[in-house]
């Protein structure tokens, strides 16, 4: 059954009642369906996040090399962006 479907179930005197169960279910297919595209935009996100400081830092700082002066800059960033932003 599609989601937008209604869920009522029609008593004996003619009563429109909606099905609680039923209800209940439809609802968490929905948070679920959500929060789990949710998670797969978020790491998409994150993905491009990483690719693109590493691709900033080799075009930019490090101009293509691993030279020392770069090992140090990228330290130091790395120092920096953990006060800033944690281990993670």
């Amino acid at each position: 059954m599609p989601i937008h479907e209604k869920t009522a179930v029609v008593t004996a005197n003619g009563e429109s009642v909606v099905d609680e169960g039923d209800l209940f279910e439809r609802v968490s297919a929905i948070i679920e369906n959500r929060k789990a595209r949710a998670v797969s935009h978020v790491n998409a996100e994150i993905t491009l996040m990483y690719w693109e400081v590493g691709y900033y830092i080799k075009t930019a700082v490090l101009d293509g090399n691993r030279a020392e002066y770069g090992k140090r800059i990228v330290a130091t960033l790395s120092q920096q962006l953990n006060k800033k932003y944690g281990k993670n």
